[in-house]
């Protein structure tokens, strides 16, 4: 058994990112394994949780992102096997336990798709800060792990891929109980108007997809909300609860989400699970998820819409996709990923070890 600080400044008690939700099912599976686990964040404990937890009161707002890590410089870390950060971490001490970060994307990249293409300057600077963050980080850690290969560039220290987990069983359950719709469907889930690209896809759709299949529908699972007439076969569904989404997702034909940029991307591998075709736009998390385009569709900008519409009256070729995406999906589980994490963890320790051995 390890005693281990995981480090995660927002969870899923308070917010629907990416991050937060893998921290927290990572902090689960490591418990059930039988590790005791003790979580450092400014979000109170998931209701139902079985780790323990840490408050760090920032406090800071908006300000949160920068309050934080000097924060967690007054937390105490002794006894503790080893430090998991998600984050945040670049200013602790590493003299209690040595320290494992993931890397859950770049900065850099964010800096480039949600700041310069989105003309906007503080955006630009915001991403670039955390970016310099990551590498300090990156310099300072005993081992970097970064969540697909493309993000492995950024990051001269990376010891080792491991990809996010996702919650197989659930959406298997619903693959199970779910028929497929009688129309052809895709979804899309995430921000319009980001790096998602949601918007665009709307578009797409409507030029190139409908117009060559005519009862096709885009089911938008989006806070956002677009303009557009109702014969259009665009469908808001609004934000979902997790067992609704993946109900859509069993539901659906397709899953598309043509990111400019994507770390990893976990709803490709939970429409995997769900029996969906995932469908994406060349980009870093979706290269390694759809496996360079076996286990999924991808298709560059100029022919996404004819693919997918393609795709849509091909019912061996989803077929196929299924089938590769079921198999592939399988080293997405929480306990294939948890491995990994113990194989890193006893490496740092080790490594630690034979350090102050030699001192």
């Amino acid at each position: 058994m390890l005693r281990i600080a995981l480090i995660q400044r927002f969870l899923p008690s308070r917010s629907r990112g990416g991050v937060g939700h893998f921290a927290h099912g990572l902090a689960e599976t490591l418990v059930r394994r039988g590790h005791h686990v003790t979580m450092f964040s400014e979000d109170p404990l998931p209701a139902g949780a079985s780790y323990s937890h840490r408050l760090v009161p920032a406090r800071g707002g908006v300000l949160a992102p920068l309050v934080f890590p000097w924060s967690l410089r007054a937390c105490d870390f002794t006894g503790f096997d080893v430090i998991h950060a998600q984050g945040d971490e670049q200013w602790i001490s590493h003299r209690a336990a040595p320290v494992v970060r993931t890397m859950h994307g770049t900065g850099l990249a964010e800096a480039w798709f949600n700041g310069v293409r989105g003309r906007s300057l503080k955006r630009t600077g915001m991403f670039l800060w955390f970016y310099l963050m990551e590498v300090i980080a990156d310099s300072r850690a005993d081992a970097v792990a970064v969540i697909s290969a493309g993000t492995s560039a950024f990051y001269p220290k990376t010891t080792a891929v491991v990809p996010n987990g996702i919650d197989a069983a659930r959406f298997a359950d619903a693959r199970a109980r779910v028929h497929k719709s009688t129309a052809p469907s895709i979804l899309f889930v995430g921000q319009l108007h980001s790096r998602k690209r949601g918007a665009w896809l709307v578009d797409v759709f409507r030029r190139d997809v409908r117009s060559r299949v005519s009862n096709a529908e885009l089911w938008l699972v989006s806070p956002d909300s677009v303009d557009v007439p109702a014969d259009s076969g665009v469908v808001h569904l609004g934000a979902l609860s997790d067992e609704a989404l993946a109900d859509k997702l069993a539901e659906a034909w397709i899953m598309c989400l043509p990111s400019a940029y994507e770390g990893f991307g976990r709803p490709y591998a939970e429409a995997m699970a769900a029996g969906a075709v995932a469908a994406s736009t060349p980009n870093a998390g979706a290269n390694d998820v759809l496996d360079g385009g076996n286990a999924g569709l991808l298709a560059d900008d100029n022919v996404l819409g004819a693919s997918l519409a393609a795709l849509l009256v091909d019912a061996s070729a989803r077929q196929r996709f299924i089938e590769a995406g079921a198999a592939r999906v399988r080293q997405y589980e929480w306990d294939v990923v948890a491995a990994q994490y113990e194989s890193l963890y006893a490496r740092v320790i080790d490594a630690r070890a034979r350090a102050q051995r030699r001192a």
